[in-house]
């Protein structure tokens, strides 16, 4: 005769079970907050190196192509605020075809893939010492149509620059950095941003930045403004 287990022992047994269980639960709970914080960390760490290469990408590339305007005009290309700075350069340049009389809005140049429809351009002439910005229309061959009519009449000298103006500010009250192109909306590319701030020294053409995220991270950075050498 097989002799069964007393209620006793069966009330023993389901209590060590039930505290093994417990354990494990606890220590499966632990492990996913872990991870998650874990994840968190790496993430944030990932936003804060995003936003560090984008800042350097564009302070590297201001006065870009524009050093030669530069010289004659003294449109900014570089603008700054304890919590926020503006960068202007240059993605692509070229001579105009043929003269181009003021009240047209029609100028000839060389065709190149960053001439497209909604592109920002600065049309400056060196010899004969203006310039103004304008906007791309449309485009048909050689043929740049412009959203405004010129105020000034340019020469076959006058040059043609296809401009980006980015823009970093920081939002205090959202703890936000964000990031604005031409005339589009400020984007957000970094949360839990607890300070930012940019100091230029105009003697050396350079920047400092630095951020910190959520009172514990700081990244710090110093970049030579060298496109600016000749502003």
């Amino acid at each position: 005769m097989i002799k069964g287990f007393s209620l006793m022992e069966m009330v023993v047994s389901l209590t060590i079970i039930v505290g093994i269980l417990s354990v494990l639960i606890a220590n499966v709970g632990e492990s996913a907050q872990v991870h998650k914080k874990v994840i968190s960390n790496q993430q944030k760490m990932e936003a804060i190196f995003h936003t560090v290469d984008m800042i350097r990408s564009d302070l590297t590339k201001c006065g870009m192509r524009l050093q030669e305007a530069s010289r004659f005009f003294s449109f900014p290309l570089f603008d700054f605020t304890d919590y926020s700075f503006k960068v202007v350069y240059g993605l692509q340049s070229e001579n105009l075809l043929a003269e181009a009389p003021a009240g047209t809005n029609i100028i000839l140049a060389n065709k190149n893939e960053y001439f497209q429809k909604k592109k920002k351009i600065i049309i400056y002439d060196p010899y004969r010492e203006y310039y103004e910005t304008n906007e791309i229309a449309s485009v048909k061959g050689n043929q740049l149509t412009l959203l405004q009519t010129l105020k000034n009449p340019y020469s076959n000298q006058a040059v043609a620059v296809v401009v980006k103006e980015v823009e970093y500010k920081l939002y205090p009250a959202q703890n936000t950095l964000k990031r604005k192109i031409n005339q589009g909306y400020f984007q957000p590319i970094i949360e839990e941003v607890t300070d930012f701030n940019i100091t230029f020294y105009p003697d050396v053409f350079s920047v400092l930045y630095r951020i910190e995220v959520n009172h514990k991270q700081q990244i710090r950075g110093y970049i030579f403004l060298s496109q600016l050498g000749n502003y």
